[in-house]
């Protein structure tokens, strides 16, 4: 286990709070494959679009492991307006309320946070499901009373795993059409990337990942033994909290759709689950898994994990303020106030104790260094050792790989959010051998 001690500079970092940023890491995804132009490569940002790096874009803490399968644009592929028991996404041009068109209307939320995507609002009339996961596995809001009024997070996909819509499997650019309004982070840069044979592929905001994002070459595509047990890695830029599956899919029978991804869940090793620090080493820690032996899951018979990375934030019930610096100790008490200083105590806004000692570890804010800074009061770019906006490593499992039909195949990684109506998702590519 390596030295937790360090220390960093606060980064200023302005970000939509509306808008969380994960994913998929090892196998490296296709939705990276932009990392390595001129302009990304190491970490760089294109024009318009957001890295998904380290907290500069460039120099990663404790080490450089993540920069090369972690970036271009890989984490800018999601479902934007997403509820649980839906048929459509919001930004679906197939969901009713846009007849078919893409939609160019905003997206928003319930008083007393219209600006949060799925905040006390289902994005469907007649949901088929509603919450079903214990409290202890959610990863926001604990001081709620499930169900009621100010249980705001209980639309959003990770209270019924795998139960809400997609707009793609493998993503979509931005998290929307170009055509539809939304705020924060919703971003893509428009980049030319070389494709396989040589081609120059386009990649812009509202593509959808399965069908311009072409199979990995062959000399990169790592080799899944059936049988045994490959670790798999994702990260996050920005934290809503939530949980995640892993999926596959043969490779000639893509494109596909998000059910038939559902058909081949992977199951976790359950013992393997850790912290892999940006410099390759492991951190083992305990993890929290959902099956149907805790509640209803899409699909039936599979496991999701829940993310172990607590979100650094108030302890927003009803997300009314209501004093300053308050300990998580009882029904509302919240961490901070508008114009209140940000708590010094870094443990003070967690929403579930961390996975790792944080004692002597480190600790930034999106505006001035710590502990003097004034802090927005509803900021989410605040970062501990194990806990916040985390971008000193990545959270790491062991997937079974089934006795299947050996061949290539694609890897589907799934982050169902809490905090937000959005999904996450990345796709890779792999070889099943004997």
């Amino acid at each position: 286990m390596m030295n937790m001690k360090m220390s960093i500079a606060a980064i200023n970092l302005l970000m939509g709070v509306t808008i969380a940023h994960n994913s998929m890491m090892i196998p490296t995804p296709r939705n990276a494959m932009d990392g390595q132009t001129k302009m990304m490569k190491g970490g760089g940002m294109v024009p318009g679009g957001l890295t998904c790096t380290c907290a500069n874009g460039k120099d990663c803490p404790m080490g450089d492991a993540r920069e090369i399968p972690g970036a271009g644009q890989a984490c800018l592929w999601w479902s934007q307006g997403c509820s649980i028991g839906c048929d459509y996404c919001l930004t679906d041009p197939r969901h009713p309320d846009n007849e078919g068109k893409i939609r160019t209307k905003s997206i928003t939320g319930n008083a007393p946070h219209a600006d949060k995507a799925g905040f006390r609002k289902s994005y469907c009339d007649a949901p088929t499901t509603e919450a079903v996961l214990p409290k202890e596995f959610w990863t926001l809001n604990l001081h709620a009373e499930p169900l009621s009024v100010n249980d705001s997070y209980r639309y959003n996909p990770w209270r019924a795993p795998g139960s809400a819509p997609v707009i793609d499997p493998c993503g979509q650019a931005g998290g929307k059409y170009i055509q539809t309004p939304m705020g924060g982070a919703s971003v893509f840069g428009t980049v030319n990337v070389s494709g396989p044979n040589g081609e120059i592929i386009n990649l812009q905001m509202g593509d959808l990942g399965s069908k311009v994002l072409p199979a990995s070459p062959a000399s990169s595509v790592p080799d899944w033994q059936i049988g045994t047990t490959p670790r798999v890695a994702w990260g996050m830029r920005f934290n809503h909290g939530g949980g995640y599956q892993y999926r596959l899919r043969p490779l000639e029978k893509m494109p596909c759709t998000e059910e038939e991804f559902q058909e081949m869940p992977l199951d976790f090793v359950r013992d393997e689950h850790a912290i892999m620090w940006n410099n390759g080493s492991l951190y083992p820690i305990k993890g929290k898994f959902v099956d149907d032996s805790v509640c209803a899951v899409v699909p039936q018979g599979s496991t999701w994990a829940r993310n172990p990375i607590p979100r650094i934030h108030q302890d927003n019930i009803g997300m009314a303020f209501v004093g300053g610096c308050l300990p998580q100790s009882g029904p509302g008490e919240h961490c901070s106030q508008p114009g209140a200083a940000w708590c010094n105590d870094k443990k003070d806004c967690q929403q579930f104790p961390s996975p790792c000692a944080e004692d002597d570890g480190w600790y930034m804010g999106n505006a001035t260094d710590m502990p003097t800074g004034n802090f927005l009061p509803d900021s989410n770019q605040h970062e501990g050792l194990c806990s916040g906006d985390w971008t000193l490593g990545m959270v790491s499992d062991k997937v079974v790989v089934p006795t299947i039909k050996p061949g290539r195949y694609v890897v589907s990684w799934r982050m169902d959010c809490e905090e937000t109506a959005q999904i996450w998702q990345n796709c890779a590519d792999v070889n099943i051998v004997e």
